[in-house]
């Protein structure tokens, strides 16, 4: 067997604990003392009769009582046979071979007699209480057959019968108050594991909310070190440094937060800016005696998202179940000024028609817009190629009515990527429609191009425009923020969340001229 198979532990019996087999080995420890004991002492009388009385005989009993405890180890060792069966055969080794020594000398069977009562006491507390009282009645019956040989053989008178009579009552009562010890530790013992691992589930319950929260979570001691920190805080933290609970103190892995922290009372939200997130930190006290905390943080990046989603989730559903009524009036009102500026001789009248199918025209878009979100799970991935994918961007140009000349595309010709036809069209419709609107519309002014990194693509869109204010580029991706007049302010923000339905990444590239945007997607064998 190999070393670490062996030092695997052995499991316990059916029935029984490990700790049984532990105490069955601390019992033959004692039996293997005492063992060498009784040897010693059988070398050190070995001349006088006056105390062993046959000295050669009780050697040979103290020997062979310390091989039986020898022999008993490796059974012990292999848990072989059953634990119940090596504990009987333990007991009934004690009281065969103490009654053996005992026959060897009168004034040893009165005092070697108290030590089956250690054993009987030891085998109930060991076996759980099991067969105790067998081993006192085994143990009685053996000192009252000593007792009685030693009579017939003149050896004793009968008035000694009282003595051993008091000696096998106090072997039963031994046996029934280890038996009733021993039933009140089992059951405590049963109770404690069970709550041990109740207490282990709970534990591991605790482990996996706290991994999986949205929010980060921090316990902190009153000076400062970290006593547990979750991964979702090391991520909105930023902290790439190893930190060890217990040790690592707040301000070694985040001054921001060490200094926030020192300030922060229950019932306050303070924010706190990472590289990575904006956060909400909230404090709770754990009420211990080295004031430590729980201070967990709020993704508020997520949370407007959500209120976003939330938000035109309900728009959907609204424009979704009254779609039919705004498009036949929005199509009437269409309509009638369609006939009004065919039929309209002044210009104030033309001027006035233009704006209410402008307007409809909109309120058209908008609709769709909604409802093309609403949709944004319904993938049908198709494979697409530089080829399919120049030949969209060609389309949309003529839709737009755009130059030839004013776009370049730049691809190479090996790409391929699966992508929803239509989401697809969607996002470039409106990257190359914002495009051209702030663009200076000359030749070159639209730039598209794919970039292969591996097995991933960046699919580019630049112009020539005079790109985006700081202030807005933090606001470019929201719904309903927009810059033009014309606009509904849900292009970039469908586009996004198109985007992200086909395991894409739209983003924004600030430090250009123009506007720069990336579409990060994986591309396909």
């Amino acid at each position: 067997m190999s070393a670490p198979a062996a030092a695997l532990p052995r499991p316990a019996a059916q029935g029984y604990f490990a700790s049984h087999w532990r105490s069955l080995d601390y019992f033959n420890l004692y039996r293997l003392t005492l063992a060498v004991a009784l040897v010693f002492t059988g070398i050190l009388f070995d001349e006088s009769d006056l105390f062993l009385g046959t000295g050669a005989r009780f050697q040979s009993f103290a020997y062979a009582y310390l091989v039986i405890a020898a022999l008993f180890v490796l059974g012990i060792r292999a848990r072989w046979p059953e634990f119940q069966i090596q504990l009987t055969a333990h007991i009934t080794a004690d009281i065969l071979l103490v009654v053996l020594m005992m026959s060897t000398s009168e004034r040893l069977a009165g005092g070697m007699g108290l030590l089956l009562a250690i054993s009987i006491a030891s085998g109930g507390l060991v076996g759980s209480g099991r067969l105790t009282l067998l081993y006192a009645a085994m143990a009685s019956i053996a000192v009252l057959l000593q007792h009685g040989f030693n009579i017939l053989g003149g050896n004793q008178g009968r008035e000694s019968f009282f003595q051993v009579g008091l000696l096998c009552a106090g072997y039963f009562a031994i046996g029934w108050l280890a038996h009733a010890l021993t039933q009140r530790a089992l059951r405590s013992e049963t109770l404690a594991q069970r709550q041990a691992d109740e207490l282990a589930l709970l534990n591991r319950i605790n482990a996996l909310a706290i991994e999986n929260s949205p929010d980060g979570l921090l316990a902190v001691r009153g000076d400062g070190v970290v006593r547990h920190i979750s991964p979702r805080a090391l991520g909105l933290l930023g902290i790439t440094m190893p930190v060890t609970p217990g040790v690592t103190r707040l301000r070694d892995c985040s001054p921001e937060l060490a200094r926030l922290a020192q300030h922060l009372r229950a019932g306050t939200t303070p924010a706190l800016s990472t590289p990575t997130a904006q956060l909400r930190v909230r404090c709770i006290p754990l009420e211990t005696p080295d004031d430590s905390r729980v201070l967990m943080l709020e993704d508020q990046s997520q949370a407007e998202q959500a209120a976003q989603r939330l938000k035109l989730a309900a728009l959907g559903r609204l424009t979704a179940n009254i779609a039919h009524e705004i498009r036949n009036p929005l199509s009437a009102i269409s309509h009638a000024a369609q006939l009004l500026y065919e039929e309209a001789r002044d210009p104030a009248q033309a001027r006035l028609t233009a704006i209410i199918e402008n307007n409809a025209r909109r309120l058209d878009r908008l609709v769709e817009e909604v409802l093309t979100l609403n949709r944004r799970d319904r993938l049908n991935p198709v494979s697409f190629d530089a080829a399919a994918l120049a030949a969209l961007i060609d389309e949309l140009r003529q839709t737009e009515e755009i130059p030839a000349d004013a776009v370049i595309v730049s691809m190479p010709k090996s790409l391929h990527f699966q992508f929803d036809p239509d989401h697809l069209r969607q996002i470039v419709w409106n990257l190359l429609r914002n495009a051209w609107r702030f663009s200076r519309k000359h030749t070159g002014s639209l730039r598209f191009s794919m970039q292969m990194s591996g097995s991933n693509l960046q699919f580019e869109i630049k112009d020539d425009g005079p790109g985006l204010s700081q202030e807005h580029q933090g606001k470019l991706f929201e719904p309903f923020f927009t810059t033009d007049a014309q606009g509904t302010g849900l292009g970039l923000f469908l586009a996004r969340e198109l985007a992200e339905a086909n395991n894409a990444v739209l983003t924004y590239v600030p430090g250009t001229s123009g506007a720069h945007f990336r579409l990060s997607l994986r591309g396909s064998e």
